[in-house]
């Protein structure tokens, strides 16, 4: 809550600080939540752009195009493994 000039001067100079620092708390908590929306919105497209990109991988597998597939931050070729096993 925002004090008035006239209430501020009133106070002593250590309560006029912790006024006005309660007042930009106030602000900050206010613009949080307001960011919350938002960010749960790009949570969720990141993970429908992760599971977009899994599903385009397994096609192309399927498709008979063998393409590296990323597990677990790891990376699998499956053009070097065919050529071990033989």
């Amino acid at each position: 809550m925002a004090y008035r000039k006239r209430t501020l001067r009133s106070m002593s100079p250590t309560t006029r600080k912790v006024a006005r620092l309660l007042g930009e708390l106030t602000s900050i908590e206010r613009r949080l939540k307001n960011l919350i929306p938002e960010i749960r919105d790009n949570e969720f497209e990141a993970q429908a752009l992760k599971n977009a990109k899994q599903i385009n991988q397994l096609e192309t597998m399927r498709a008979g195009k063998p393409e590296p597939l990323i597990v677990s931050q790891r990376l699998i070729d499956f053009e070097a493994n065919r050529g071990s096993d033989e």
